[in-house]
């Protein structure tokens, strides 16, 4: 039987199960050209850690949902954080770059398990206004793991090599499942009536304009910002010679565009609504974008040209993934877990495929990074363009597609006001 936990205990542990799998992609980072060497592979190969591992995280978000509303949170929980230990000891051990590749999918399938139940616990345990202070916590952690992990994955990997760097993963993910198994208690609601056909309801949700808005939204926003993640470690390392540590830092610099953006959207949203936020945010990253298309080609191999046009996009993407969280999941009342995980999934799914479309053009140069970034932010203004119109589902329509409405659907329309035509 769990204990009776604190606010802040609880506060602690989701910020431990959520961010897991964001420190799982960020540590690692400045290792990539070494772990190459390493394992006699090559960058492409290495990248594909990265990209595979989102691909993991799209399969697990669209599994766990449906799996945390049927069978509960707390089993699939210590399901999911188990899969983690043990994809993160083989990670720390294999000498194959193949299997280190399919423990990576592994480690995002069990780790991001944490990611998409730990904001549905939060909304299972408390009122609305502890959510939103316990959510935009969260966010700032989340904000600040791309900037901490590279310089705290540097400084093991400088320590102790880059195999350690998978063993503090290892630790986190040990200490997360005995948390869980001591203090966690089931927290889905008695009034959760599992989905009898978890499929039909996805593909209602599918076609349903005002879910796909955000879903395509944030998954085209996040890709304007993952080229980076996957390129700049052999870009900047490789290619200008910074060092591990340097490059940590002038990669903390970068995404620290995110926190000012998330930190925007705190001070904000609340007033403007997400929708106003989130065209403003397009605005942001489609100048960010441009501009680092247009620096990047005249002088690539100049690191400012990459890092200034970057932090604009930073700050976009800060305040556009907030915005589209907050507005799509309220309206799908008991079936959180279903809905959270399908949106989630749109995004992952997406950044996996943009990752692969990396994988099979680099080639050492600035060139991918900067027309995928200029692509993604394409996409990202025409899904806004195209899908303005957009309503929240009344209750009569979400009680038609499956799920449960209240007070939920009352707060997505105060967070996403009616569209301007």
């Amino acid at each position: 039987m769990q204990k009776q936990l604190a606010l802040w205990a609880w506060g602690g542990i989701v910020l431990l199960l959520v961010c897991l799998s964001r420190i799982s992609i960020d540590i690692y980072l400045p290792s990539l050209p070494a772990m190459a060497d390493a394992l006699h592979a090559s960058d492409a190969q290495l990248q594909l850690t990265l990209s595979l591992f989102m691909a993991g995280s799209a399969a697990s978000m669209l599994a766990c949902g449906p799996l945390a509303d049927r069978y509960g949170r707390r089993p699939v929980l210590l399901a999911g954080t188990g899969i983690y230990v043990l994809a993160s000891i083989v990670c720390a051990v294999t000498c194959d770059v193949h299997v280190l590749i399919a423990a990576r999918v592994l480690q995002a399938f069990g780790g991001c398990s944490g990611t998409i139940i730990g904001r549905v616990m939060v909304r299972d345990r408390f009122d609305p206004a502890t959510q939103a202070r316990m959510l935009g916590k969260i966010s700032m952690v989340m904000g600040l793991s791309p900037i901490l992990a590279p310089l705290a994955g540097s400084m093991i990997d400088a320590a102790f090599g880059w195999r350690a760097v998978f063993g503090v993963l290892c630790a986190l993910g040990a200490l997360s499942l005995g948390l869980i198994a001591a203090w966690v208690p089931e927290t889905r609601p008695a009034s959760v009536i599992p989905q009898g056909n978890t499929l039909a309801l996805y593909r209602r949700l599918l076609g349903d304009a005002y879910f796909l808005r955000y879903a395509l939204a944030i998954g085209c926003v996040y890709c304007t910002y993952f080229p980076f993640i996957a390129e700049s470690s052999v870009l900047l390392q490789r290619g200008m010679h910074l060092s591990p540590h340097a490059y940590a830092l002038v990669f903390a610099l970068t995404v620290s565009g995110y926190v000012a953006g998330s930190s925007l959207f705190r001070a904000l949203g609340p007033r403007l609504g997400a929708d106003h936020m989130l065209g403003v945010a397009v605005l942001i990253n489609v100048a960010g974008a441009a501009s680092l298309l247009l620096a990047g080609s005249l002088a690539p191999q100049h690191v400012a040209s990459l890092v200034a046009p970057m932090l604009l996009v930073m700050v976009s993407v800060g305040m556009a993934i907030p915005a589209c969280q907050l507005a799509v999941l309220q309206p799908y009342g008991d079936q959180a877990g279903s809905a959270s995980g399908l949106f989630f999934f749109v995004q992952m799914l997406i950044t996996a495929a943009c990752g692969a479309v990396i994988a099979a053009i680099t080639d050492g140069s600035a060139k991918p990074l900067l027309w995928v970034t200029a692509a993604a932010s394409a996409a990202f203004a025409l899904v806004w363009r195209l899908t303005r119109t957009a309503a929240a589902p009344s209750p009569a329509t979400a009680a038609r597609q499956g799920v449960a409405t209240g007070p939920a659907h009352s707060r997505a329309r105060q967070a996403a006001p009616a569209r301007r035509s």
